[in-house]
């Protein structure tokens, strides 16, 4: 276990100098989302392969993730650790065949983005069937006569059983006897002739005994039962906190129980087959039960937290619970919740998808089917045409209608007022691919109907003036062309070229409650990537604004991005490629510069009065990185810039100036035994203010597996901030240290059992000095926190 997590951590810091993620700004903090997937989308995983995401940076706060893969919302079967999401297909098989792996973010206001679509093919790990080889080697001794008679002896004894595929009548019976009797003697004596061959079968026809059908490869029926059970305690019996004024006044200390399962089942009768997940979950501390934000304390300690149905028939496929469904971006793109989704291939030209679906996420067992208030749910429906059904999205059209009512419902630790919604649409998708899939088009259209319903807990009196439904449409289009693949430079270098457009257009007051989408706004994309061997270069520009009716009273923003970014291992450039030296380091570069404008001063709009209103500003962030590799150690330094240029009137000078030098350092000097360390200087300079602030963090860790099972892991940390005028001076101090032991006893069926217990220390110090006000304010806490966790599956 050590040394995964150790392989992890230096992975993970090899990723981050590499691709120049470093150290960023407050300017970077609102770079785009993206995520990557550990599997390539041209080599097939096993239905057991576990999946793992990963994001460009960590999620803000109130921000989610979901994963959709095919038409099944698979989230709640991934674990977070910080910008990784993993997904243990034990618990739930990946479906076989090509689906799309589609990430969304979700933002706090319960808006869907998508993120990243990856094609997931998944093949069978169980070898495939095969039928009896009869030997064709000419064995020693045997004459050419031979063997061709034994040829012809084969053939007929093929042409037998050929016969013995129709249904067993009483001659069928005997006609299989003699088959296996012909095998037999051919195998054995190969020199018969053709008259010999003859009574033989002959005297077997004679018998009417039954021959013993052979044993199928696949059970027409079996059912499988997998529960995983854990328990867990989380403790913290102490804390201490200087000036005692500071200790919270509630759970300072405190011992909670926690208890989630998994039910996985698999069932087949016939051509029906069935998998089913129930995920379980509850606390015996009521805030952390899943439905308090909602029943408060009414909630049960033990819920349900999700659960999915999936039933197959042929290629026929129809899923319950938990389930996703739509395929429109802008009309309905993924909806999930729980209900029903199906999907039904009707013939290899034309399939029909489709979901009913409550309006928000589901806890627990009321409403289990999802679909009892019809007032709160959407339902969808897709009609897909395959022009050419041999070759995938070759041309693919679907034709989607969508109608969606949300009441207005609220949790009760929600501060916000919402009102009842309804939307309905018609949307329309279109996929095209050359052979070789060398370009692919995606387009969309949809047209959405959006108005608010009456509502009597807002509106109890109904005197509230009724707003007009509002039919607005939205568009987009995805192209990509490879203009150049796999053009031979070398002997061992080629080069690859690839060119990416994309457009969206959404007018304004436009909205769906199947999907998210900017409201008037028109966005333009350009990209190009291009590799020589391992050295990858990406470019793009990117352009929107909003206001696209023109409005003279409102601001028109316009947006303009570039952006650049090259990785160059130079052991690629210098020296043997098969032999590369670990002195040679892997070096990134990457610089995205924006420009947000206004397009104008609006008329009586009011910005007249004021101009420094109308926003003008440039950010500009550049990152550059190197990395070295050895056996026992990797280094890596990375260094970032960013400037934020205002140029509004007025406001010239408030610019910004950011700097950082990050170096890491992880050592490996034995397979029990790691160590790693990483130092940061960075400055920040505030132009208007004339200020320069400065810090600096080391940051020291250890694993260490002094025996098997058990791991003790230390980290310590100290951070000095302050200005370059000696004004003020903060030193923040956190060392902990946590020893951990797993235990594993695993046997068959139900006999498995796990453990793991752990106790950590946390001591935390902070400074903080005013030279100014001549004040100096100090706090100090120390935690202990104890957890044990029993497994059962």
């Amino acid at each position: 276990m050590k040394n995964t997590r150790e392989r992890i951590l230096i992975a993970a810091l090899i990723i981050i100098a590499t691709c120049g993620q470093g150290l960023f700004f407050a300017q970077t903090d609102d770079q785009t989302l993206s995520a990557t997937a550990s599997f390539n989308a041209e080599e097939p995983v096993t239905p057991e392969t576990p999946i793992e995401i990963s994001l460009n940076r960590e999620l803000k706060s109130g921000e989610k993730i979901a994963v959709i893969i095919g038409e099944t919302d698979l989230t709640s079967l991934f674990t977070q650790s910080k910008n990784r999401f993993v997904y243990d297909a034990k618990l739930m098989s990946l479906p076989l065949g090509k689906s799309n792996l589609t990430v969304y973010l979700i933002d706090p206001n319960g808006r869907w983005k998508e993120i990243a679509r990856l094609l997931l093919l998944v093949q069978s790990s169980e070898p495939k069937d095969q039928s009896p080889k009869i030997e064709e080697t000419k064995t020693e001794g045997q004459t050419e006569k031979q063997v061709e008679e034994k040829s012809e002896t084969e053939k007929e004894v093929k042409a037998e059983l050929a016969k013995t595929e129709e249904p067993k009548t009483v001659e069928n019976k005997a006609v299989e006897t003699k088959t296996d009797e012909v095998k037999t003697e051919a195998a054995a004596e190969p020199a018969k002739t053709e008259e010999t061959k003859t009574e033989a079968a002959a005297e077997t026809a004679k018998t009417e005994e039954p021959t013993p059908e052979p044993a199928t490869t696949e059970k027409k029926r079996f059912f499988k039962f997998l529960p995983t059970f854990t328990i867990s305690m989380e403790s913290q019996p102490f804390q201490s906190n200087f000036p005692a004024e500071t200790r919270p006044d509630k759970r300072a200390t405190f011992t909670d129980f926690n208890l989630t399962g998994s039910v996985k089942t698999e069932a087949k009768v016939g051509n029906l087959t069935n998998e089913s997940n129930f995920d379980f979950a509850g606390s015996s501390f009521k805030e952390k039960t899943l439905q308090f934000g909602t029943l408060a304390r009414e909630a049960p300690d033990v819920d349900l937290a999700s659960y999915l149905m999936n039933f197959t028939v042929g290629k026929a496929k129809v899923s319950l619970g938990h389930t996703s469904f739509g395929n429109n971006r802008h009309l309905v793109s993924s909806f999930s919740s729980r209900g029903l989704s199906v999907s039904v291939p009707i013939n290899k030209y034309f399939d029909v998808t489709g979901g009913i679906e409550n309006g928000t996420s589901v806890l627990g067992i009321s409403n289990f089917l999802g679909m009892s208030q019809i007032r709160h749910q959407v339902q969808g429906a897709t009609f897909g045409i395959e022009f050419f059904p041999k070759r995938q999205n070759a041309m693919r059209l679907e034709i989607t209608g969508f109608n969606g009512y949300f009441q207005a419902l609220n949790g009760v630790s929600e501060g916000r007022i919402v009102d009842a919604e309804r939307s309905r649409g018609f949307g329309l998708r279109f996929v095209t691919s050359d052979k070789t899939e060398r370009f692919k088009l995606e387009a969309g259209y949809a047209l959405s109907r959006f108005f608010n319903a009456a509502d009597a807990t807002l509106d109890p009196e109904g005197k509230a003036v009724v707003l007009p439904a509002v039919i607005r449409s939205a568009y987009y289009l995805d192209s990509t062309y490879q203009l150049l693949k796999d053009l031979k430079l070398t002997k061992t270098k080629n080069l690859n070229m690839s060119f990416g457009f994309k457009y969206e257009y959404v007018e304004p007051l436009y909205r769906s409650l199947g999907a998210s989408a900017s409201a008037d706004k028109v966005t333009q994309d350009y990209s190009m990537d291009a590799a020589i061997g391992e050295i990858t270069f990406q470019a793009g520009h990117a352009r929107s604004n909003d206001n696209l009716a023109n409005v003279p009273s409102i601001l028109k923003l316009l947006t303009r991005t570039n952006r650049f970014g090259v990785a160059l291992p130079l052991a690629a450039l210098i020296g043997k490629s098969e032999q590369p030296s670990p002195f040679l380091p892997r070096l990134g570069y990457s610089i995205d510069q924006t420009h947000n404008f206004g397009a104008g001063i609006p008329v009586n709009g009011g910005f007249e009065i004021d101009p420094a209103t109308i926003p003008d500003l440039v950010n500009t962030n550049q990152t550059a990185s190197s990395t070295w590799q050895f056996k026992k150690f990797n280094f890596g330094y990375t260094y970032s810039r960013s400037f934020a240029d205002n140029r509004q009137a007025a406001n010239e000078n408030k610019d910004q100036l950011g700097w950082a030098h990050a170096l890491t350092l992880a050592l490996n000097p034995m397979e029990t035994l790691a160590f790693n360390v990483g130092f940061s200087f960075d400055s920040q300079q505030n132009f208007e203010l004339n200020q320069i602030n400065r810090t600096k963090t080391l940051n020291l860790g250890t694993t260490w597996q002094p025996f098997k099972r058990a791991t003790f892991t230390g980290e310590l940390s100290q951070t000095l901030a302050g200005d370059e005028a000696k004004t003020s001076l903060t030193r923040n101090v956190n060392y902990s240290g946590q020893f951990a032991y797993a235990f594993n006893l695993e046997k068959t069926g139900f006999k498995k059992f796990g453990m793991q217990a752990f106790v950590r220390f946390a001591d935390a110090f902070v400074r903080n000095r005013n030279f100014v006000d001549v004040s100096n304010i100090q706090t100090r806490t120390k935690i202990m926190t104890a957890g044990m966790t029993f497994n059962f599956f």
